[in-house]
């Protein structure tokens, strides 16, 4: 399953960090994300919570991050997501930077 090594590289997590917070093996890790073999349902469940993606978007069922009930909950589109998403990854720096640029794109549409 490559998006778990995918999602937890974004998190800048190495796979014993992964582990710790899983409470399984870093050799765990190593087998899930080169297929050898594959987490259980509530392993599954505890990546999606911690990556805060779908369970779905883990095992490559779809390529939407987000839980359909994050939608309804906050009442944003995909995009909006994804925005916010991105955005949560940024330094603080990069993060005043995006907001300059939206500023200016909203300024002079």
């Amino acid at each position: 399953m490559q998006r778990i090594a995918e999602l937890r590289k974004a998190k800048q997590w190495n796979q014993v960090a992964l582990a710790l917070k899983l409470n399984v093996s870093q050799y765990l890790i190593s087998a899930y994300e080169t297929g050898r073999h594959q987490p259980s349902i509530e392993v599954l469940k505890q990546m999606a919570k911690l990556f805060n993606v779908s369970v779905d978007y883990i095992i490559e069922n779809t390529d939407i991050k987000t839980p359909v009930d994050a939608f309804a909950r906050n009442g944003l589109t995909e995009d909006e997501i994804e925005l916010l998403s991105i955005f949560k990854e940024l330094s603080e720096k990069e993060k005043q930077r995006a907001i300059g640029m939206l500023l200016l794109l909203k300024s002079n549409p």
